[in-house]
């Protein structure tokens, strides 16, 4: 009985540290990807290069809409001056769709010439794929709400 135990033991401790070690892996690659992103935004200023957005990202985003999102980014934040990782989450999706693979989910604390945001990446390392791209990318500043509400109220002045 005892033995059983001590095996039952060995095989959950070894399926946590393999689980650890799979993750910690995860992270850092999610890392490098959203680091490269964020390095291509110093080099080349602006909201980002459409570069790193995934297939998936593309297949349910209104290209239009999304470059204009961009360009109230970079009204109402200006350059991009630094990042700092604030959160993260990691998750395996199992492979029964386009969207298997390991889902990480980044937060950053953002710095811009004219103030600050928060911005929530989520990347997808597809099942068999060794790069993480990004699904999902949300803004958020005070600075972009103010734009944004200052856009609805010359809208709503045009149409009175």
């Amino acid at each position: 009985m005892k033995v059983t135990k001590t095996w039952c033991c060995l095989v959950i401790l070894l399926a946590g540290l393999i689980s650890g070690c799979s993750s910690a892996n995860g992270l850092d690659q999610a890392r490098r990807a959203a680091e490269s992103f964020f390095e291509d935004r110093f080099e080349n200023g602006g909201a980002g290069s459409d570069e790193f957005y995934s297939k998936v990202f593309w297949e349910n985003t209104d290209t239009n809409q999304w470059r204009n999102i961009k360009k109230v980014v970079d009204l109402s934040l200006g350059e991009l001056l630094s990042y700092t990782l604030v959160s993260w989450n990691l998750q395996d999706q199992l492979p029964t769709t386009q969207l298997s693979g390991t889902f990480a989910v980044l937060v950053f604390d953002t710095k811009y010439a004219k103030g600050s945001g928060r911005e929530k990446l989520t990347l997808l390392q597809r099942s068999g794929w060794a790069e993480f791209e990004i699904v999902g990318h949300q803004f958020d500043s005070q600075l972009i709400n103010e734009m944004v509400l200052k856009g609805i109220a010359k809208a709503a002045e045009q149409n009175a």
